[in-house]
């Protein structure tokens, strides 16, 4: 508990609370507690008032800016006569209260006094620093204060702790105190059984103690919770650690606490360093490889010595797609060109913590028969003995999974005739001189001939059909193939029918896809986690599209921010090899990349977000199609009749250049629209707005645009019939009969059409109305049925209005007319002629009509 200091004291490492003159100060609601702590943690700075909201929620209340402004005064009227503590500033506010009034800053004083106190020698004051540090805590630091701010120092102070813990039994040890530091590490490794530190500093206790033996098994017991829980050994430090111990020397040759002078480079004496030693690190190359001959020929021709320059050779490409598998073949297959030996390491790229190579060149050098003594302690010395160990050798380096340009440079030989083989997800690593190659998604047969490696030729051979389609379920991605080959040679009797059974079910196709250890959703979480929070964000909202391809501008309007921003974000996720470039301005996900991402947007953002972020674009695509109807000469007064809404789309500068549009973006619109009828039915109003436009004015093109059209608009009729609208179930069957008459099927036709007009009727749409009963009319006569279709004429001529009226149904037809024939009539793939029946038509009835 911290001690009173000018009347105040304020308790955050436990249970928040907080006195004057020792009587208890009334704290108040937990938020208000939130806003304490936001200002007391400030130290004395101004707090900005989205400071203190982003303290207190990850999405603000509509009543966030009046509720902290609450919390402000009531934690002003707590402090009583010293209210003036708490200072209204310029968009703001600050609490003057002295750092040794709270007892979470003066426990970061003492950690910083003793690290000070360690590195200057005086190892016992540094003790006492460190002792005084911890024993300000009482509990969980900031228990029970809400918000993300308490929650991110709650994690912060836990760390600061745990980093006293180990210093303070640094120093203890360091006066002699082994035994005892020895003990207490040992409930310290089972809270925290991944921390290097830990085990180091209990393998130097336990070796000062005379217990040699016990420090050798903390440093095995290191190595099985290393690999069970990250696949890795440890590092550097405790390898060489373990080394002194068993060459039985002192753990820290030049004494705890001090630092070696390295600024020299130093290698060992020639004479030290065995001539013969050739490491031959590859791991062993996948003997079911498949494929890639061509690529691997030219990757075969780059890795060739030359007497010029070191053989530099980068391959990119997405997590899955076999760039290891191919590298390791490479390697294999060119280990005659490089006698003296094949170096390798998985610099982790992929993940959040990449290799230092500091420590690779360690592992390096030691494979290289340098020995452990010798290796200097700076990562320009050690890279300047790498390259003199190489420079009269002819080595292969294999750096897998590297990070970036910067991580790699350092594990590069110098001279020619040696040679570096990089692979990498991330597609702007190309150091100076190396030339890249991007590994793609196999081809179809090439994909086909893998599966039949991992599975057996004979599956395939007995049903060709079914291999292809379970190629194309896995996405032809080589990690999910071998994981449907792993999963066949477990269950021989079930056969690849049953496994593309299970692969056919989108929302369990990643579950089915991991297999001994091996998952394709493992391999894409791993680059996941290491993006920026924007960048992830980015990712799960872009794989709400379906489409096989998106441009920037329609991700924007998903994300709800500027162009240039979005394509910031898409570049980051190209680079992170999750996302691929597809023309100048457009991208693509692989189809297990989106089902991957579409999964972390339904675990991560809420489904309002998801539901606005595609209501948006909905009615983005909206506008864009009213100004793809605008790009004509005369659009008239189509907009009094139009659904419309708040943003304004893209803009076309005439006819041809929205008909390209709507050709680029037809995939993207279906998709779209029909996932917006199926997860989202209170938007409907917006989707049947959008198809009307498309199916009156003819931007669609073609027969096969026309079906997926009419699929579409069968979903919208579904949609209205179940919703609330009244207008919506007239509206929609009117835009399906009308691509049903053109299409040439009257029959359904006049189905919808005659049930559309009895809905049109009840509900009050005189538009649809005289729409529906003025095809209905031609419908009727192109059937034999003259005076039927005198009847619904003239009721539409009841309905209609003038012609020269802008606000008339009738008026409105004649634009449509005139709009389709604008945005049709010179394209060879639509034909106009229906459109041109129901005038021709139209007016013979007008005139029978007007004789009866």
């Amino acid at each position: 508990m911290a001690t009173a200091v000018e009347g105040y004291e304020f308790g955050l490492l436990g249970a928040l609370s907080g006195r004057q003159g020792g009587r208890p100060l009334d704290l108040g609601s937990p938020l208000q507690r939130a806003v304490l702590v936001r200002l007391l943690l400030a130290e004395g700075r101004r707090c900005g008032l989205d400071d203190l909201i982003d303290a207190l929620w990850e999405e603000p209340p509509g009543n966030a800016v009046r509720s902290v402004q609450t919390y402000v005064y009531r934690i002003r009227l707590s402090l009583g006569e010293e209210r003036s503590r708490l200072e209204t500033t310029q968009g703001g506010y600050r609490l003057d209260i002295p750092e040794r009034a709270v007892d979470a800053l003066r426990f970061e004083r003492f950690i910083r006094d003793g690290e000070e106190l360690r590195a200057a020698r005086q190892t016992g004051p540094a003790l006492r620093a460190f002792d005084a540090a911890l024993a300000l805590w009482s509990g969980e630091p900031l228990s029970g204060v809400p918000g993300p701010y308490a929650q991110r120092h709650r994690r912060r102070f836990a760390e600061l702790r745990l980093n006293a813990q180990v210093a303070r039994l640094g120093c203890a040890d360091e006066l002699g105190e082994h035994a005892r530091v020895a003990t207490e590490l040992i409930s310290l490794i089972a809270d925290h059984p991944l921390r290097e530190d830990l085990y180091a500093l209990r393998m130097r206790a336990l070796h000062r103690a005379g217990r040699a033996a016990e420090a050798l098994a903390v440093y095995a017991a290191a190595r099985d919770a290393m690999i069970a829980e990250l696949g890795m050994d440890p590092g550097p430090e405790l390898r060489d650690l373990q080394t002194r111990i068993l060459a039985g020397t002192e753990p820290d040759p030049v004494g705890p606490g001090v630092t070696p002078d390295t600024d020299q480079v130093t290698t060992a004496p020639a004479d030290e360093v065995p001539a013969a030693v050739r490491p031959q690190q590859l791991p062993p190359a996948p003997g079911d490889f498949v494929g890639r001959e061509r690529l691997g020929e030219r990757l075969r021709l780059a890795l060739r010595p030359s007497g010029e320059a070191v053989a530099l050779t980068v391959l990119s490409g997405i997590g899955g797609v076999g760039k290891t598998a191919l590298a390791l073949r490479l390697a294999h297959g060119n280990r005659g060109d490089y006698p003296d030996g094949q170096l390798y390491v998985d610099l982790r790229g992929d993940g959040g913590q990449p290799a230092d190579p500091a420590d690779v060149l360690v592992d390096f050098l030691l494979a290289l028969g340098m020995p452990a003594a010798a290796i200097p302690a700076t990562p320009t010395a050690r890279a300047g003995a790498y390259r003199t160990l190489t420079a009269d050798r002819r080595i292969l380096v294999l750096l897998d999974n590297a990070y970036d340009t910067a991580q790699v440079t350092p594990l590069l030989p110098g001279t020619p005739g040696n040679a570096a083989l990089i692979t990498t997800r991330h597609r702007s690593l190309v150091p100076a001189g190396a030339t890249r190659f991007e590994v793609p998604v196999p081809d179809q047969q090439e994909a086909v001939a893998m599966l039949g490696r991992f599975t057996g030729d004979a599956e395939i051979a007995a049903d060709p059909e079914l291999a292809l389609e379970l190629v194309h379920a896995c996405g032809q991605l080589p990690l999910a193939l071998r994981i449907i080959g792993a999963r066949a040679a477990a269950r021989p009797g079930r056969g690849l029918g049953a496994q593309l059974l299970r692969l056919r079910a989108e929302e369990s196709r990643l579950d089915e896809l991991r297999a001994g250890g091996i998952s394709v959703e493992a391999t894409f979480q791993v680059g996941y986690r290491a993006l920026a929070p924007a960048q992830a964000r980015a990712m799960r909202l872009c794989a709400l599209l379906d489409a096989a391809d998106f441009p920037v501008a329609v991700a924007a309007v998903l994300l709800d921010q500027p162009e240039a921003e979005t394509e910031d974000q898409l570049e980051h996720l190209v680079e992170a090899g999750l996302l691929e470039p597809h023309s100048a301005d457009r991208y693509r996900f692989h189809d297990l990349v989106r089902a991957f991402a579409a999964r972390c947007a339904d675990r991560e953002d809420p489904a309002a977000d998801r539901e606005a972020a595609l209501v948006r674009l909905t009615m983005f695509l909206h506008a864009t199609l009213l100004q793809a109807m605008s790009a004509t000469e005369r659009a008239g007064s189509l907009s009094v009749h139009l659904f419309s809404v708040p943003l304004t789309g893209l803009r076309f500068a005439d006819a041809a250049e929205a008909r390209t549009w709507l050709l680029a973006e037809h995939s993207l619109l279906v998709s779209v629209f029909s996932r917006v009828l199926r997860d989202i039915p209170a938007a409907s109003q917006i989707v049947v707005a959008a198809l009307s436009v498309i199916a009156s004015s003819g931007l669609f093109a073609g027969p096969a645009h026309q079906r997926e059209l009419e699929r579409v608009t069968d979903d919208a009729v579904a949609a209205a019939d179940l919703g609330d609208d009244p207008a919506l179930p007239s509206q929609t069957r009117h835009i399906r009969a009308w691509l049903g008459f053109i299409r040439g099927d009257l029959t359904a036709a006049e189905t919808d059409l005659r049930e559309g007009i009895r809905q049109s009727r009840d509900g009050d749409d005189p538009l649809t109305l005289y729409m529906s009963t003025r095809l209905l009319s031609v419908v009727l006569v192109d059937q034999g049925r003259g005076a039927e279709a005198v009847e619904y004429f003239a009721e539409s001529e009841a309905v209609g209005g003038a012609d020269d009226d802008p606000s008339s149904p009738a008026y409105f037809t004649q634009e449509v007319a005139r709009l389709f024939t604008a945005l049709s009539s010179d394209r060879a793939e639509v034909d106009i002629s229906a459109a041109e029946h129901v005038f021709e038509v139209s007016d013979r009835l007008r005139k029978e009509a007007a004789r009866r």
